[in-house]
């Protein structure tokens, strides 16, 4: 089989392994030592992975997932524990199907260390378990006469290329450099960054034919020529050997570029392409560009010595599709050089409606402040006015998104989480900001607080504009992005209601619109959020299409991420949700901020084109957080935002348009009627958040006790379980009264940013999970505290009465149940302890009664998940142990108030005889009658 042409990603590979090769082998202050096995070595087969350089009694995981190709985008992200076997880390993974590509770095959990391959950031290790394909090659021919080949094999097998000179391809004669009949070998090199095998042969005459297979040394198996040759579909013998003519051209193709990155048909088109003329006078020659069975002639064409570029003109007048186009070079006769030029898109547009791409932004930061006030992270200051220079000036993340809207011609859709939106009025409203560090937030602000304060004012009413204008849309957000799914599964739906309302007044207060549309966090979604979107006015919502559409259950139409679908619950109510699409969306997270602004931009045409191409009419949406890729990628993000919007803009028209959410609802019927959504996120499933690892128990669990003492106590003064907590900017993080601040508490405890921070996958700092139970323990100390201001000043227990003076030292009235024992038989009546109040409270009907007990009368449904077991009384808020036949106070030493509302001691005792005396005559009474 012969090799003629290198496609473009192929090329790229082999310039990769050339150019990473030496900087791979150079870097001898990478301590660690990684090797693996596959085995068995044919069908399904598991990886065995170690690593030595870390030190004994660490806490290893290797952190792997499966990619589409090397370097790719990972799912199934996977953390599993290594373990020590005295001399390295080892773990075994699987099994894989043949054919799948497995990625993996590793993490040091004891020191916080991620270890990736060969100690350079983003690099991670690639297996092709058992490749079905092996044998799929690539060639290159150097201008000394070398070539490169690199294929794909069965890692980490020993392979070896044979390999001889001969007369052309085909079944001829092999021959050694020396001129003796028989083949030559060289070992190949194993390449973990992109998983394949190269090795350089040569050099070699100009004109001589090379011919090779290869033999895998560790399964003794010969790899002959494969259907799977990256140069075009070939038919190949179980025997044949792959071959390739050392020919190269003084006359040298560099690359080639098109005027446009999408043309329609009937456009005139400009292909410009660069040569390297290594002759050393000007070359005149014939071009011909063949584009399937439309040849392009230019005659004449003069290039100069060195670089030079020569446009192409040509008039599209070809049918819609994707094209290869072959570059031939002549010269008196003799073919110079010949090359495939990138891909060239063609759309017919002719009676088909546009695509309309909606961008959905999820602006979020949790909150970074303490209780008292004070700030620990930077992160909601910093994003906003100082992640990168742009322009000399110092801007952030959102402040970025907001001029580059404003400057091109797009529409998008953005949430801003309230808690966010809480945090940038707070700083307005304080104008300063009280800032206690801690790990990894900078230890110092390198900021100036006056242009961050501009920054912050100029990016809110920037926002409020472009929603005016109709360029923006903003959605709202439950207000400190809980994890919703697991909030609800918990019971505690009433809380995911007031968060949403709460939401919803945020978002109207700051940017003055209504919202109809919510981002639901993390796209983590159930089928209970149908009802709790409807109850409050919430229409629709954005989920990811991998992870729900696949399983649930069609009503009618045709569900595809390319169109608003309607979600419908048992009851019947519905939602509207529009699927993004999650390639696209994955390629803005993990591609498109991180390499060149060219590259991004011909990359999101194309992905667009050819959805047009098979669905003219659809709606695209990419949904993703929207800082993470600036803030991830702060050297090539913004110039890569830039050149998105750009892009749009530019291309905006007959074939494609950026519309908002509420814009493509609006144009667009529904495709379909579906329900049974699964319970799922982005993620796949709720693992993220909820996974086992003792962390995240401890979020949960602490969350559950101090929700269970919040309703208790709320029931207990007769406020509203769940309430909708009013937030003065001037007081964050609390409230106007001390109810509202822990509901307030507890909602900023649900946020899903601490449960994703602890443990694996993720492994945050360990001050994420620390700011979930900082919340959770300043509700549980602030109730018992309150509780211990109720107390049993004095009691009589005698005969079948008992008399208690409880003193209710708060300012609330409580309405609980009594609740008096005697260890056999118990005696229940509800009872109001007025505030501020020594409360006299009789009962009759016990006998020697040992234990009386306030209970707040909850009940599972207001409680939900609780860890503390009630009974049919409700909660136990207080015990108070009597003794029989004692009348003396158990313990309190009141002071009279300014009020008079205190009683003194001496008509206390005035009372208890006289309601004792009341009581006994009322049981001689019944006694004698």
């Amino acid at each position: 089989m012969t090799i003629k042409v290198i496609q473009p990603i192929a090329l790229l590979l082999i310039v990769m392994t050339i150019l990473t090769a030496p900087m791979i082998y150079a870097q001898s202050t990478c301590p660690y030592v990684v090797s693996f096995n596959v085995s068995p070595t044919s069908g399904s087969a598991y990886i065995t992975v170690s690593i030595s350089g870390i030190p004994s009694g660490h806490q290893v995981y290797l952190h792997w997932g499966i990619e589409p190709y090397p370097q790719g985008p990972w799912s199934d992200v996977t953390d599993t524990l290594m373990s020590w076997n005295g001399e390295n880390y080892t773990v075994t993974i699987g099994p894989f199907q043949p054919g799948t590509w497995v990625a993996w770095v590793f993490h040091d959990a004891t020191t916080n260390t991620w270890i990736n391959y060969q100690c350079v950031p983003f690099w991670n290790w690639n297996v092709d378990v058992n490749p079905p394909n092996a044998g799929y090659t690539w060639a290159y021919v150097y201008p000394n006469g070398s070539i490169l080949i690199t294929m794909l094999g069965r890692a980490p097998d020993e392979i070896l290329l044979w390999y001889g000179l001969t007369s052309g391809p085909g079944n001829v004669p092999w021959y050694t450099t020396s001129g003796t009949p028989g083949a030559m070998s060289a070992a190949m090199t194993f390449n973990p960054l992109w998983g394949n095998y190269s090795v350089m042969i040569g050099p070699f005459q100009p004109g001589q034919w090379i011919q090779w297979v290869y033999w895998d040394v560790t399964t003794n198996t010969w790899l002959h020529c494969s259907t799977n040759l990256i140069s075009g579909p070939v038919v190949c013998t179980p025997n044949g050997n792959f071959a390739i003519q050392d020919v190269y051209s003084p006359l040298v193709f560099i690359n080639a570029t098109y005027s446009k990155y999408v043309y329609t048909v009937g456009q005139n088109a400009t292909v410009y392409v660069l040569f390297n003329n290594e002759f050393n006078e000007t070359i005149t020659a014939n071009i011909t560009l063949a584009i399937n069975n439309y040849v392009f002639n230019y005659y004449n064409v003069q290039m100069q010595p060195g670089y030079t570029t020569v446009a192409l003109n040509f008039t599209v007048n070809i049918p819609q599709g994707i094209y290869t186009p072959l570059l031939t070079v002549y010269s008196l006769g003799t073919t110079l050089t010949q090359a495939s030029l990138p891909n060239l898109y063609v759309l017919n547009t002719t009676g088909k409606p546009p695509i309309s791409l909606v961008i959905v932004w999820n602006m979020h930061q949790p909150l970074y402040i303490e209780p008292n006030g004070t700030w620990e992270q930077a992160w909601t200051l910093l994003h906003t006015c100082h992640d990168f220079l742009w322009n000399g000036q110092w801007v952030g993340a959102y402040e970025l998104q907001a001029m580059l809207i404003n400057e091109y011609n797009v529409n998008v859709t953005i949430d801003f989480t309230p808690v966010l939106l809480y945090q940038w009025e707070t700083i307005l409203t304080e104008k300063e900001f009280p800032y206690s560090p801690v790990w990894p937030s900078p230890s110092a602000l390198n900021v100036n607080l006056t242009q961050c304060l501009e920054a912050i004012n100029y990016t809110v009413n920037l926002y409020k504009e472009l929603a005016q204008e109709g360029k923006v849309e903003i959605l709202t957000v439950p207000f400190y992005h809980p994890l919703q799914a697991i909030i609800y599964d918990n019971g505690w739906s009433s809380d995911l209601l007031a968060q949403i309302l709460m939401g919803e007044a945020m978002t109207k207060e700051v940017f003055g619109v209504k919202a109809t549309g919510a981002w639901t966090p993390e796209m983590a979604f159930n089928m209970g959020l149908v009802h709790l979107y409807n109850e409050t006015g919430i229409e629709f919502t954005i989920l990811d299409a991998q992870a729900f559409l696949p399983y649930a259950t069609v009503v009618s139409g045709t569900p595809s991420p390319y169109g608003p679908i309607i979600v419908e619950d048992s009851t019947g109510e519905q939602l509207i949700v529009l699927f993004r699409d999650t390639d696209l969306s994955n390629a803005f997270a993990f591609s498109y901020f991180s390499q060149s602004p060219q590259t991004t931009a011909r990359e999101l045409i194309h992905y667009l084109a050819r959805i047009y191409m098979q669905n003219p009419g659809a709606i695209v949406v990419v949904a993703l957080d929207g800082e993470n890729p600036l803030i991830f990628n702060p050297t090539t993000g913004p110039a890569d935002l830039q050149a998105i919007y750009q892009v749009l803009s530019e291309y905006q028209g007959t074939w494609l348009i950026t519309q908002t959410a509420s814009e493509a609802i609006a144009s667009h019927k529904p495709i379909a009627v579906i329900t049974n959504l699964p319970e799922s996120s982005w993620a796949l499933n709720l693992n993220n958040w909820n996974n086992g690892y003792p962390g995240k128990i401890e979020i949960w669990n602490s969350i559950a006790l101090a929700r269970e003492y919040l309703v208790a106590f709320t029931k207990a003064v007769g406020m509203q379980i769940s309430p909708v907590v009013p937030l003065p900017f001037n007081l964050t993080p609390n409230s106007t009264n001390p109810i509202y601040t822990l509901w307030n508490y507890l909602y900023v405890a649900e946020g899903s940013d601490w449960t994703w921070q602890t443990g694996p996958p993720n492994y945050g700092p360990a001050w994420f999970q620390q700011q979930a139970l900082t919340y959770t323990n300043a509700i549980i100390s602030a109730i018992r505290g309150w509780l211990s201001e109720v107390r049993l000043v004095k009691y009589v227990v005698e005969n079948d009465a008992v008399v208690l003076q409880i003193y209710n030292g708060l300012n609330y009235t409580l309405y609980v149940t009594l609740v008096i024992s005697n260890g056999t038989y118990t005696v229940a009546e509800p009872v109001v302890l007025k505030p501020m109040h020594i409360n006299t409270i009789p009962v009759i009907g016990i006998e020697n009664a040992t234990i009386a007990q306030l209970y707040s009368p909850v009940n599972d449904n207001e409680l939900g998940d609780h860890p503390i077991p009630i009974n049919q009384y409700g909660f136990p808020l207080i015990t108070y142990t009597l003794s029989p036949g004692n009348s003396q106070a158990m313990s309190m030493t009141l002071q009279p108030s300014n009020s008079g509302s205190y009683v003194n001691n001496v008509y206390v005792d005035i009372a208890i005889a006289l309601i004792l005396l009341l009581v006994l005559s009322m049981l001689i009474l019944h006694r004698i009658f």
